[in-house]
């Protein structure tokens, strides 16, 4: 017989030590453990409680995520909220915030007097990938409307 084939188990009383005060202690939280049943309530695992934690913490920091102003272009490319490090490169960050070395980008800080590219075109991330005449050699085929925000 195995211990899982009789996982029965009972508490029961012995009166003993009487006289040593730590165990008369002892002896009466066990008896009143076999008399009063279970409790109501077991306190829960520390480890338990610092999950239960940080699940709250990104469910709450995945619903600020989703109704965010800001960072939309990162939201369509990643939008689910996780505590997973990712490994991106410098200019694969670059790109998909279009913070770099981008018209658009060096115009909203002033380091640009314009926004527009040489060819006349809104000088963004997506355009020097796919679209722009100057750096023709290092495109990709601009995804379909409906891809864009996988893209």
């Amino acid at each position: 017989m195995t211990l899982l084939g009789n996982a029965r188990i009972s508490l029961s009383w012995v009166k003993a030590h009487i006289g040593i005060k730590g165990n008369e202690v002892v002896d009466t939280l066990a008896k009143e453990a076999t008399t009063d049943g279970m409790p109501d309530s077991l306190p829960f695992p520390k480890s338990y409680l610092k999950n239960q934690q940080l699940q709250l913490s990104i469910s709450l920091w995945q619903a600020e995520w989703d109704d965010g102003e800001t960072g939309r272009t990162v939201y369509s490319i990643i939008p689910k909220i996780s505590n997973k490090q990712l490994y991106w490169s410098r200019e694969c960050i670059q790109f998909a915030t279009g913070h770099g070395p981008f018209h658009s980008y060096l115009k909203r800080f002033g380091f640009q007097s314009t926004a527009y590219c040489g060819c006349r075109e809104i000088g963004n991330p997506l355009h020097y990938a796919t679209r722009c005449p100057l750096t023709l050699s290092y495109h990709h085929k601009e995804p379909s409307p409906q891809f864009i925000v996988h893209w």
